[in-house]
């Protein structure tokens, strides 16, 4: 898997550079400094998603760009990664989250309320979903933030807080700002939030080559975002789970 192997690879830098410094000898968890390492690494020597989309037509005024997924061609909507941009920004900003790449933040899945599922896109050939899906005023994505970020980090109360505290977050296709959904009443970090079909996913990842760049907190962050990974098959409907006041 690709996202495996990216893992693999963040860890093996680590190890070398950092000997066994793990957090707390736990090869999952890692200390902010351990992640602020592999990052800058990833950033300038690792390696970069195998599909990235490319909406430079984006720039141009146009209001489509030509995207793939598995390989099929599709056109797909500029809004789409405008919104996503945004959501990124709104994460990097409020702390939630501070890196595009495995060790925190790297993926997205692509979701909507159950009954939209049912009226809009039961009956859709595969095929079919995904470039429907970019479309839908009630898309939401559900980003799992800090994902092997010690968690203690999150409890010191420091300006670091937000970041391994609030670990899941729902972003709007609507213009809506993030949500943050809270976690679990026994502590667990993992939020399975309600009333929402997955359909699909992307994958994100900083590069100094990427192909999309914004600004947040005054750091200018380059980074890819592709529909392609080896974790997933052809888009399937997969309930999970999200607060009404999300929707």
């Amino acid at each position: 898997m690709f996202k495996l192997r990216s893992f693999v690879g963040v860890a093996v830098v680590l190890a070398a550079s950092l000997g066994q410094s793990f957090a707390k000898d736990d090869r999952w968890f890692f200390t902010a400094n351990e992640m602020a390492d592999a990052y800058r690494y990833q950033q300038q020597f690792g390696a970069r998603l195998r599909h990235p989309l490319e909406p430079q037509t984006c720039l141009q005024g146009k209001k489509d760009f030509a995207a793939s997924y598995q390989g099929r061609p599709f056109t797909a909507p500029c809004r789409f990664v405008g919104e996503t941009i945004r959501q990124l920004r709104e994460l990097l900003e409020s702390g939630a989250a501070k890196y595009l790449f495995p060790l925190d933040v790297d993926s997205a899945d692509l979701a909507v309320p159950a009954d939209v599922y049912v009226s809009k896109y039961k009956q859709l050939p595969r095929e079919e979903i995904l470039p429907a899906l970019l479309r839908e005023p009630t898309l939401v994505a559900i980003y799992h933030t800090a994902v092997h970020l010690n968690p203690e980090v999150g409890n010191k109360g420091s300006a670091m807080s937000a970041w391994g505290k609030m670990r899941t977050v729902a972003g709007f296709y609507d213009g809506r700002p993030n949500q943050f959904l809270s976690p679990r009443s026994d502590g667990g970090v993992d939020v399975e939030p309600a009333g929402l079909v997955r359909l699909g996913s992307f994958t994100m990842m900083s590069h100094f080559l990427g192909e999309l760049t914004f600004v947040a907190n005054d750091t200018v962050v380059t980074f890819d975002l592709s529909f392609d990974n080896d974790r997933a098959a052809a888009p399937t409907a997969d309930v999970v789970t999200m607060s009404a006041a999300a929707r």
